[in-house]
């Protein structure tokens, strides 16, 4: 692979990955769980300025742009879910909706530290070790958010879902989150 193709590749990741982060805010706001919103929007902001640092990077180190993007769309929210009223989600479904919302919030951090891994790789095998460390200044930073989601998972996974705990943490939750949006 060329410098450009990992590079079109690592941002068009990211590209999606705002799109994940957006629609999980949006996810959590239809359920009604305004903390885990806030934690959404604050990954969103976080990693759009990820995204406008590293590709002006590329653009200062390599003197291009990179070719038009391409992806997906990650298709957070349930179809099903789409024409109903946040007033007709019962228990057993906001229930759900935290874990099916953790689980991809896990996966796609997960496969994203992988991807970064993988294109850290390439740029040293190029020889590329500036662009590099720009990579491994990325992975570091995913590698920290998949183990903050992983502790939800996992302390959500001990308490079975309750939605009493979850809905009692979305207070501070919020007010943390939204401070931190300030840092941003």
């Amino acid at each position: 692979m060329t410098p450009e193709e990992i590079f079109t590749k690592i941002l068009n990741h990211m590209v999606k990955g705002l799109m994940v982060h957006e629609q999980l805010a949006n996810y959590y706001d239809f359920l009604g769980l305004q903390g885990y919103r806030r934690c959404h929007e604050y990954h969103f902001l976080s990693e759009s300025r990820c995204y406008r640092k590293l590709y002006h990077y590329y653009i200062k180190k390599y003197n291009k742009l990179l070719p038009e993007f391409r992806f997906e769309n990650p298709n957070i929210i349930p179809q099903g879910w789409l024409g109903y009223y946040r007033q007709q989600v019962d228990i057993n479904t906001k229930r759900d909706g935290v874990k099916n919302g953790l689980n991809e919030w896990v996966k796609w951090e997960g496969s994203t530290c992988t991807l970064y891994e993988k294109m850290y790789k390439e740029l040293i095998d190029l020889g590329e070790f500036a662009a590099a460390t720009e990579i491994c200044n990325l992975i570091k930073e995913v590698e920290e958010e998949l183990q903050t989601a992983e502790k939800y998972q996992l302390n959500k996974l001990s308490i079975d879902y309750d939605m009493n705990v979850i809905i009692e943490e979305q207070k501070s939750l919020h007010k943390k989150y939204k401070e931190m949006c300030k840092e941003v």
